[in-house]
Formats: structure tokens, sequence, C-alpha cells
């Protein structure tokens, strides 16, 4: 009579390697959600320093476009210093 127990171990250790690879997953998730993140905050802050460049330079909201410039070089820098982003070259997984 044949054992029938070892295909089932090659099926359990399949599970248990799949299950110590949660974590790994997890750190890659978290990791493309900071990162699109900073880019989100990077693109945000382009598009403010660009509307207020507009509102500065043709004289509709001169202090208010200086404020969302400045607010955009804001966002600018934190994305800059919080890793970049694409800047970096990172690309989403």
């Amino acid at each position: 009579m044949v054992s029938r127990f070892p295909q089932y171990f090659g099926e359990i250790n399949d599970l248990l390697e799949s299950i110590e690879e949660i974590p790994n997953h997890f750190q890659t998730i978290i990791s493309n959600a900071i990162a699109f993140l900073i880019a989100i905050c990077f693109a945000l802050g382009v598009v403010l320093a660009i509307i207020g460049a507009i509102q500065w330079a043709t004289g509709w909201d001169e202090r208010g476009g200086k404020k969302t410039v400045v607010k955009g070089i804001v966002l600018i820098g934190i994305s800059l210093i919080s890793g970049g982003g694409i800047l970096a070259g990172y690309t989403f997984m």
C-alpha cells in the first residue's frame, strides 16, 4: 500500500512558503503607496507653482499668486526631501 502523505507535504510546504511571503508583500505595498504620495505631492506643487505664477504675472491676484507659488515650491521641496518619488527614478511595481 502506497502512502498518500508525501504529496500533501509538498502542498503544505507551498502553503507555508506563501504565508511567509505575506510580510514582503505588505512592505512592497506600503513602499509603493509612499512613493505614490510623494509623486502626487510633487505634481500638486508643480501645478500650484504654475497657477500662482500665472496669477502673479497677469496681476489678477498678485498677493494670492505669490502665496500660491510659495505653497507650490514648499510642496516640491517636501517631495524632493522625502525621497524624490519619480524624480529619483523610482518606478511603481
